[in-house]
C-alpha cells in the first residue's frame, strides 16, 4: 500500500524530495525525513524534526524507484513499517487532503487481524 501511496504522490504533484536535502540540496549527511519540510533533511539544516531510522529514508526511496512488477517478496521490521506508513499519512494530510479509501479499508482488515 506504501508503495503505491508514494508513486501516486508523484501523480498529484507533491512528491516529496528523497534524493537530496529538502533545504539545500545536498546528497550529504541526510540524517531525518521531516513532512513539514518536504522530504529529506541533512545535518546542516536539522533544527528540531524527529528522527527516523535511516531503514525508513532508504525504504521510502526504494518503494519511490522500484517497479512494483519485480517485488516478490518484501520482509520489514513492524517498526520500519510504522514510520513509513506515519510520513505518508501525514505527508497526504498535509499536501494533498487525500484520504485513500483503500487506505481506511486495509487499516479496518490491521485492527480485526
Amino acid at each position: 500500500m506504501n508503495i503505491l501511496e508514494l508513486k501516486y504522490l508523484e501523480y498529484l504533484g507533491v512528491m516529496p524530495i528523497l534524493d537530496a536535502c529538502a533545504i539545500c540540496g545536498s546528497k550529504k549527511n541526510i540524517i531525518t525525513l521531516s513532512n513539514r519540510i518536504g522530504g529529506y533533511i541533512c545535518r546542516n539544516c536539522y533544527t528540531n524534526e524527529p528522527i527516523v531510522e535511516e531503514k525508513t529514508m532508504k525504504l521510502l526511496r526504494m518503494f519511490y524507484y522500484i517497479n512494483i512488477e519485480k517485488i516478490t517478496k518484501l520482509e520489514l521490521e513492524e517498526k520500519t513499517i510504522r514510520e513509513v506508513d506515519h510520513f505518508l499519512s501525514n505527508y497526504y494530510d498535509s499536501y494533498t487532503g487525500l484520504y485513500l479509501k483503500s487506505k481506511k479499508f486495509i487499516e479496518k482488515l490491521n485492527e480485526v487481524g
